[in-house]
């Protein structure tokens, strides 16, 4: 499963992109509408029974106009609610990281410090950094070869 994060942002990103193409689709319709005005309306004793069960071009555009407006509000209302969601999780995300990089800089110190002085009872096995083998300095050397 993403993480908290993850999600917000994805979110987050649905709502910026619904935002600027429900507002590019508005902004186009609302330019047609006034590029083109519909012609004037026939007078009603003329067509009635074909009038009312006729569907009109300018009745689709403006239904799409509305949907589209109502689209981008929402988005804009999603978009405003995600966006310091997202900045917690980010905000969290680095204070937990920092966190953690100061307790291994910190157990770090610990190691190094219990070695040099000998102070502090070392556990059976300290843990050992990648490539470096630790010795404690209170034992005692050894010496290899003959020299019994």
């Amino acid at each position: 499963m993403d993480s908290p994060a993850a999600v917000h942002k994805s979110y987050q990103r649905f709502f910026a992109w619904t935002l600027v193409l429900a507002t590019v689709l508005v902004c186009a319709l609302v330019w047609v509408e006034l590029a083109f005005p519909p012609p004037p309306a026939p007078l009603p004793t003329t067509l009635p029974a074909a009038a009312a069960g006729e569907f009109d071009l300018h009745d689709l555009q403006l239904l799409l106009t509305v949907a589209a407006l109502i689209a981008a509000f929402v988005s804009l209302a999603g978009l405003i609610v995600t966006t310091p969601l997202a900045w917690l999780d980010r905000r969290r995300a680095r204070v937990r990281a920092a966190l953690e990089l100061a307790l291994k800089r910190q157990d770090h110190i610990n190691w190094v410090a219990a070695e040099h002085t000998g102070a502090w009872p070392a556990p059976a096995r300290p843990p050992q950094s990648a490539g470096r083998h630790r010795r404690h300095v209170s034992s005692a050397r050894r010496i290899h070869g003959n020299a019994h």
